[in-house]
């Protein structure tokens, strides 16, 4: 190359990379200026720090409770919602649950009901339902109950009847029924090591995937006129493919991403930008993180400590920035590996590309989704 090419050839290359920079930089600053709605997370209590955060990301977040089988859990997350998203409606949205453990008392149904009614008075956008339904709880012949059992029919009619939607984490990752291994002899390699009660690998007593799957399927079909939310990718982030069969199966039917990004950023590139293209309608955006300076944990409530604090806020900041830039940009982007235990490396160990979605499809997955499938999300964040 001569000297007069080289004159030329390094100031293109500096305006092109230039070019590439200031178009990520365009994306992430739409993305930051539009209103964004994280719909699955799990908030202990109001907290100044969360506040800050929301407002810095033009954010609202949607708490889920849980503990269907842990009624102290159910009630403390429940009470909780009702108080603190009324008193911030732009900060919080909630979605309530229902106990599990009196099931076979003939008042069950009827109750239930009762409670969900209270609980919409009081601002619920919806229900969600979880994976001891499928998973954990049997009826008196010792059959595991299945998500499609007749027993939650009138239940989930009532929050047809309502207008409400039902959020459904049913099942879990395929890799809950494979080989679960440890990193070393004391140290648990992933989630369901940690958790052996949803490890269904070598257990030929419990449910196989495909019969968790078709069961929630069933519902879905069953139930047509009512609004039911996939959580965690409907529990096939396996493979965009086999949402898409579900999307295109069941009109009344969307996912939301709730801590299951990573594995879209191990999929085909193509694939999963398409994906979000063609059902830009029917995914939200989640991520399933947790928040707040009050901890519950051994049915026991306390202060977090201000170190813990600042462990939430980096973890907040950072998975948001992760997955800003992996839906906005075209940025190769460096992740911890999420293969060896449940939270990435302190080093980067790959790289995925970014998605580049539209600003339209940006619009629906981070808020009007959001809004239309849980009428009501909204409320007080102007």
């Amino acid at each position: 190359m001569t000297n007069l090419s080289k004159q030329l050839f390094v100031p293109l290359i500096f305006a092109l990379l230039l070019t590439v920079v200031e178009k990520s930089n365009a994306q992430l600053d739409y993305l930051m200026s539009i209103k964004k709605i994280d719909i699955h997370t799990h908030i202990n209590n109001d907290a100044p720090f969360l506040r800050k955060f929301l407002d810095d990301y033009n954010m609202k977040v949607n708490t889920l409770s849980t503990g269907g089988l842990d009624t102290a859990r159910m009630n403390f997350r429940i009470n909780g919602a009702t108080e603190f998203t009324n008193e911030q409606p732009r900060y919080y949205s909630w979605v309530t649950t229902f106990e599990l453990v009196n099931r076979d008392d003939p008042n069950w149904t009827k109750n239930v009901i009762k409670k969900l009614k209270n609980d919409f008075e009081h601002g619920a956008v919806g229900v969600k339902i979880w994976k001891d339904i499928g998973m954990d709880i049997k009826n008196s012949d010792g059959e595991f109950i299945q998500v499609n059992d007749p027993m939650f029919k009138p239940i989930f009619e009532f929050i047809e009847e309502q207008g409400k939607t039902l959020i459904a984490h049913i099942g879990e990752p395929i890799q809950a029924w494979m080989p679960t291994y440890p990193i070393s002899k004391d140290k648990p390699g992933i989630y369901w090591a940690k958790h052996p009660q949803f490890s269904f690998w070598d257990k030929a007593d419990r449910p196989s995937y495909s019969d968790i799957m078709a069961a929630r399927d069933n519902l879905i079909a069953k139930h047509p006129n009512l609004r039911v939310v996939g959580a965690h990718l409907a529990s096939l982030e396996f493979d965009v493919n086999e949402i898409a069969k579900r999307l295109e199966s069941y009109p009344n039917f969307a996912v939301e991403i709730g801590g299951r990004m990573r594995y879209l950023m191990w999929q085909a590139h193509g694939k999963v930008r398409e994906f979000f293209i063609k059902y830009q309608d029917r995914i939200m955006y989640g991520t399933d993180l947790s928040g707040g300076d009050i901890k519950w944990k051994n049915n026991l409530e306390r202060k977090a400590t201000n170190e813990e604090i600042e462990k939430m806020n980096e973890r907040l900041h950072y998975r948001h920035d992760l997955f800003f830039r992996y839906l906005a940009t075209d940025d190769d982007i460096p992740c911890g590996n999420y293969i060896i235990g449940d939270m990435p490396l302190p080093e980067p160990t790959y790289t995925v590309k970014g998605l580049a979605l539209p600003k339209k499809v940006l619009d629906k997955i981070f808020y009007e989704n959001a809004v239309k499938w849980f009428p009501g999300v909204e409320k007080g964040f102007k």
